[in-house]
């Protein structure tokens, strides 16, 4: 029932705040909050998950009406599109939206001096997390497509234009280390094959930047274009390492070292939504581990997305979210079962087919409803690359930080990560190269797919349930 309790509330809130970020929620909201709050004092069993349910999605209504549209004095300033000068610093990149920077002052032409602004989106990569920016250029009022209307969701107030920028690289706390990480990535893979230090790059902190269009077609069409974007995956692998290599001392050491690899990572890769999700269930997996208890992983799941959506209420229309939860429930409800079912299969090989195949059955309406879509090839792909994965993964951040103590460990490093490089590009090559590799359905198509994997997951819980 707890289980219950908590993807009622995930529903619920995920709807809630889906109005209220395209709606004016005042009025259905304050209703919904109040009469939900009302209904959980009932013994009642089913008035109680009805309240739960309009509780969560009054108190969604209300946190997007905040925070998917806020407004601020450069919301204001950019009615009249003024020409500026400004300062501020980079706040995040927002994927293909742009860049996120906080704004500390900005001079306009007409309007004076206003110090504290408010947050701009500027478009493209524009340097990394922490850095100073100053310029001049075009403060713009969002616009009403979806594409702008997204950016205000990631939290933008204004876009920023510029026609002059200077940038300067934090040179101080987590942010400088984050950056000197990246840039000693960089550096550690100049000298290895171009394909197979771009892809190295991409698995360890999701720069892709420098691979062929070719090889992300293919990778597409073999389905492992997941691998190019830093993900869930890569968090556990992190963590996982971290947490091998402290075997040997004390639990607490073990839990606080945890904790440091995880906020390093996110730092080092970026808010991107599936590793939001995959820190916070590691936060909770570390609480768990050091209260000497287990967590459920599909309540973890649970609670983490509704921790983000709160935190973050424009990642409600992340496909990147929709994803990483629906990979992750596939995983969890269905890779054990699979795997016993694989006959005579060796567990090395049984348990990485049903991940693999779990997974790609709970994404597979979400890929054809958004793409189009659909490889048929992953499973056994993903089954060939899956295990070059931690280990290019953990030589190439290892490279990175060995490189700023002594740039020739790092090339050694290295070097012994661009074999398993080498491995995942030829997968993706030839797996992506198959003429039937992948099937273009109607988008249609996802309503069925869906209700199947549904079936799935109501089947999956009430005959077998994941221990």
């Amino acid at each position: 029932m707890r289980l219950g309790r908590i993807w009622l509330a995930v529903t619920a809130l995920s709807g809630g705040t889906a109005y209220g970020c395209g709606h004016d929620p005042s009025l259905l909201a304050a209703l919904l909050t109040l009469s939900g709050a009302g209904l959980l004092l009932l013994r009642c069993r089913p008035a109680r998950a009805a309240g739960l349910g309009a509780l969560a999605f009054g108190l969604g209504s209300v946190g997007a009406g905040f925070r998917c549209a806020p407004q601020s004095a450069l919301t204001i300033v950019a009615e009249r599109a003024p020409f500026c000068d400004f300062s501020g610093r980079v706040l995040e990149g927002a994927g293909g939206l742009g860049t996120l920077a906080k704004l500390a002052r900005i001079d306009c032409r007409g309007w004076g001096t206003v110090l504290d602004p408010g947050v701009a989106v500027l478009d493209g990569a524009v340097g990394v997390a922490g850095s100073s920016l100053s310029g001049r250029g075009w403060v713009l009022p969002l616009g009403a497509d979806g594409f702008q209307r997204a950016r205000g969701r990631a939290g933008a107030q204004a876009a920023l234009a510029p026609t002059e920028l200077h940038l300067s690289s934090p040179t101080s706390g987590p942010h400088a280390l984050a950056a000197s990480a990246r840039h000693n990535l960089e550096a550690v893979t100049s000298s290895l094959d171009p394909t197979r230090a771009a892809l190295l790059r991409g698995l360890a902190v999701g720069d892709t930047e420098r691979l062929d269009l070719a090889i992300l077609d293919a990778f597409r069409r073999a389905g492992l274009s997941h691998l190019l974007a830093v993900s869930g995956s890569n968090v556990a692998i992190v963590v996982g390492a971290v947490a091998l290599a402290l075997r040997p001392v004390g639990l607490v050491a073990r839990v606080a070292a945890g904790a440091a690899a995880l906020g390093l990572y996110l730092l080092v890769v970026g808010p991107e939504p599936s590793v939001l999700r995959a820190t916070v269930m590691g936060a909770i997996a570390l609480v768990a581990l050091a209260a000497g208890t287990r967590t459920d992983p599909l309540a973890a799941l649970g609670v983490a997305v509704l921790v983000l959506i709160a935190l973050r209420p424009g990642l409600v229309y992340s496909v990147g979210l929709h994803l990483s939860v629906a990979a992750t429930a596939g995983i969890v409800l269905w890779g054990e079962a699979i795997a016993r079912r694989a006959g005579r299969l060796p567990r090395w090989i049984s348990v990485p087919l049903g991940v693999s195949i779990g997974a790609q059955l709970a994404v597979a309406p979400l890929l054809v409803g958004t793409f189009g879509e659909l490889s048929l090839v992953a499973p056994v792909a993903n089954l060939l690359a899956a295990p070059a994965v931690p280990p290019a993964t953990v030589l190439s951040l290892a490279a990175a930080l060995a490189h700023g103590l002594n740039p020739t460990a790092g090339t050694f490093l290295a070097r012994l990560a661009e074999p398993w490089a080498a491995w995942i590009v030829w997968v993706g090559e030839v797996f992506g190269a198959l003429p039937w590799a992948a099937l273009a359905l109607p988008k249609e198509a996802c309503l069925l797919l869906g209700a199947v994997a549904v079936a799935g997951v109501w089947i999956t819980l009430r005959v077998a349930p994941p221990q």
